[in-house]
């Protein structure tokens, strides 16, 4: 591949490039670009935040948690990160979709069996991160991504730490202290009610989030979305009453009423005790006509995706992301910047 200079990219750690015309989506703390390892011709994510006032970087405090959470199940790879002037950067794996972003492809609905699938890698994944201390506090469909290539198409991983901390001491096991009067944190829409309330997030809060979205991702919405209100404090309200008050038949609709059963164990789960996930997942699996293998699941996009290639930049995305505009790569350009004000013009007036 014949690369050419330009001022539309910028060099990172000597051989990773960051195409400035290539955004392709957007996370908690930045804006994620297209980029390439130049030793071995890879497609990769980068992840930029842009500091003020020399502020410390949101983006680092993601970067150690994923460093960290490396080897963990669906985790994806973490290369290297750089400070460089006023931004901060974050070079990943690049990844599929996001479940978000698929759901609106298939209709606004997953099947059953899909969902029972989806289910069982998620409750894997948490399962893995609480392993490791962590709770992620921000479970939706818009940070479950899946693989891109063959090998991993069918993948799930989770994304975006900048809200994830560590609910016990690694070393001693000691549990954090339970806390209330807290802000929300996360996404309101699937919050848990604990959140909500002003309670301090512990593991029960990950599988509530967990729960609400598997049902979103099967009925296309959900009783509490879209609620007017005048403020936020006022909306975060009329979620929290609906989330109470709202009954199995209008959150779980056709749902098994296993689903039902999961939302009462975890939200009658104390704040410091730890979730039964093989119960968990013995509930899903019991769902499925067969035997359940993790190396034959079939998704519903599957088949949808089969003669959609997958070297095709234009579609795709990584992070919370939202597609760009520029939906094809030209030419694969780079520059090299030795001074840290050609990086903050690098930036600047960007019409991607």
């Amino acid at each position: 591949m014949n690369i050419e200079k330009s001022e539309n990219t910028i060099i990172l750690g000597n051989k990773y490039i960051l195409y400035k015309k290539k955004k392709i989506g957007s996370g908690a703390f930045g804006e994620v670009f297209l980029g390439m390892n130049e030793q071995n011709q890879r497609l990769i994510a980068i992840k930029v935040e842009k500091l003020k006032n020399n502020q410390n970087p949101q983006l680092k405090y993601e970067t150690s948690i994923l460093k960290y959470l490396q080897g963990s199940e669906g985790i994806p790879q973490c290369y290297f990160s750089q400070k460089l002037s006023d931004f901060y950067f974050l070079i990943m794996e690049l990844l599929g979709s996001n479940l978000e972003n698929i759901l609106s492809k298939m209709n606004g609905h997953f099947s059953i069996r899909t969902i029972i699938y989806l289910g069982i890698q998620m409750l894997n994944i948490i399962e893995n991160l609480h392993k490791r201390h962590i709770i992620h506090r921000d479970i939706k469909p818009e940070n479950f991504v899946v693989g891109l290539n063959k090998k991993n198409k069918n993948k799930l991983y989770i994304i975006d730490f900048g809200l994830s901390k560590r609910f016990r001491n690694p070393k001693t096991g000691e549990h954090i202290p339970y806390k209330d009067g807290k802000n929300l944190v996360g996404t309101a829409r699937y919050s848990s009610i604990y959140t909500h309330l002003g309670i301090d997030q512990s593991r029960r809060d990950d599988l509530e989030s967990m729960i609400y979205t598997l049902i979103y991702l099967f009925n296309g919405t959900l009783p509490w979305k879209g609620l007017k209100a005048k403020n936020k404090k006022e909306k975060y309200q009329k979620i929290l009453d609906k989330k109470i008050n709202c009954t199995y038949e209008n959150l779980c609709g056709k749902l098994p009423k296993e689903f039902h059963h999961l939302l009462f164990y975890v939200r009658s789960l104390q704040f410091e005790e730890k979730p039964d996930y093989d119960f968990m997942k013995e509930k899903f699996i019991g769902l499925l006509d067969f035997k359940f293998n993790i190396e034959n699941i079939f998704y519903d996009w599957s088949e949808k995706n089969k003669n959609e290639s997958s070297n095709e930049c234009g579609n795709l995305s990584t992070a919370s992301d939202k597609k760009s505009s520029q939906e094809n790569i030209v030419n694969l350009k780079k520059v090299s910047i030795n001074q840290n004000n050609k990086i903050d013009k690098f930036f600047e007036n960007d019409d991607s």
